[in-house]
């Protein structure tokens, strides 16, 4: 066998290499719609002749192709079948809703004879030729013409085709394009193809999920009632499409209101975040927003359809520091008391209390404000009990200030403590 014709172009954005090196484009169209389109070019392209039946022409080097009956200027006889192939492995088998293929023509002799092209799928195109050609896979379909005239647009239904080799398995969809056996040694019905063949996939598409995983500050903070804030933070919510394409982009939306006014939404700025899960990322405003409660929820939008939002995520802007210094008292170690007490490393309980806040969450305490120890308060405006040493003898302070839910921190309150020095055994 002969090979003919091994030649090197560009076909959509892509140089393509001989038969076997053949690459192909699968790209979205750039405009929207309202289910995912593709155009799949040629990954393969050939044909073959009844006057050289042992030769095969791959890539030709030319601006047409040769379909059907025709005689050369030696006034010898030909009749050419053309062979492409379109890369199909990156297509979702369970979405795909249509295929066409797409071609265009024009009149070799005589333009009023009507058009009698079909396209079969065939099995993988392998060193065959005019004398040894590759076995149907399927029924032929019709080539329909877009226009009249001696040039037409060209277009065959190949969704069961497709269907078809998608459920084998297979990584490319292999078409044969001819006359009809009745017209096929005709030269009237002879045409011939420009050489952009392509196969236009549309597939369905179903929204994404509905958020999930909501978290507040952090991906591990849980979406709860009781979260307040005193200061900006990040919202989370994990994206999943049930029928996503390696071309679709997931994109967050993030709204955010005052639980006062539900009826003004007000959007996030939102980015993606990395890690084993995706997941959206929006930006509240806090210390644009006045004290109040406030709500979000968040959606997924697939390039073509939006996923329902979320239920609502509550939160509490509180930039408001709790007005009273909480109380403190000690059995042991009495405030200002003239007589030393306690003992210098020798623990002693003190209790502490909101003093009316009603908010206070925790107490911060130490001997200065750069060791301070943080503990819970039993109930919101409680109080907390702890056990605490001194570490010198003489007068000395204890400092301690609430902690409201947001993080915001009350004036100090000092508590002065008079400590007597370790007892000496005689």
């Amino acid at each position: 066998m002969t090979l003919r014709g091994l030649g090197r172009r560009v076909t959509a954005g892509f140089t393509v290499v001989a038969a076997v090196t053949g690459t192909v484009a699968l790209a979205a169209r750039a405009a929207a719609a309202a289910e995912p389109h593709h155009t799949v070019t040629e990954a393969f392209l050939a044909y073959t002749d009844a006057a050289t039946p042992t030769e095969t022409t791959y890539w030709p080097d030319r601006d047409d192709l040769p379909v059907g009956a025709a005689r050369d200027e030696g006034g010898t006889a030909h009749t050419h079948r053309v062979y492409v192939a379109f890369e199909i492995g990156g297509l979702n088998a369970a979405r795909l809703s249509g295929a066409q293929l797409r071609a265009s023509e024009y009149a070799v002799a005589d333009c009023s004879v009507e058009r009698s092209l079909s396209a079969r799928p065939v099995v993988p195109f392998d060193g065959h030729t005019w004398a040894n050609p590759p076995a149907a896979a399927g029924a032929a379909v019709r080539l329909n013409a877009t226009g009249p005239g001696c040039e037409s647009g060209l277009t065959a239904e190949l969704t069961t085709a497709l269907d078809r080799a998608l459920a084998r398995g297979q990584d490319r969809l292999w078409v044969e394009l001819r006359v009809p056996q009745r017209h096929e040694t005709d030269p009237r019905y002879g045409r011939r193809l420009y050489d952009e063949v392509r196969l236009e996939v549309t597939l369905t598409n179903r929204p994404p999920d509905q958020p999930t995983g909501l978290a507040v500050g952090n991906p591990d903070i849980r979406c709860s009632d009781d979260f307040a804030v005193n200061a900006d933070f990040s919202v989370f919510a994990t994206m999943t499409d049930p029928d996503r394409d390696p071309d679709d982009l997931l994109t967050p939306e993030f709204e955010f209101w005052n639980t006062a006014t539900p009826g003004t939404r007000i959007a996030m700025n939102t980015g993606v975040s990395s890690g084993s899960d995706l997941r959206g990322v929006g930006d509240v405003p806090t210390q644009t927003l006045p004290d109040g409660r406030y709500a979000w929820h968040a959606r997924v939008f697939d390039t073509r359809a939006h996923s329902p939002w979320s239920d609502p995520c509550h939160f509490t802007v509180d930039r408001t520091a709790p007005g009273s210094a909480p109380t403190v008292s000690s059995p042991e170690y009495p405030e200002d008391s003239p007589v030393p007490t306690g003992q210098v490393d020798q623990r002693g309980t003190f209790l502490f209390t909101a003093n009316g806040v009603p908010d206070v969450a925790a107490f911060e305490y130490g001997p200065d404000r750069w060791s301070l120890r943080r503990v819970a308060a039993d109930q919101p405006g409680g109080a907390a009990t702890v056990r605490w040493a001194p570490g010198r003898t003489g007068v000395q302070s204890l400092i301690v200030r609430s902690i409201d839910r947001a993080g915001n921190r009350s004036p100090e309150r000092t508590y002065r403590i008079n400590v007597r020095g370790r007892s000496v055994d005689r």
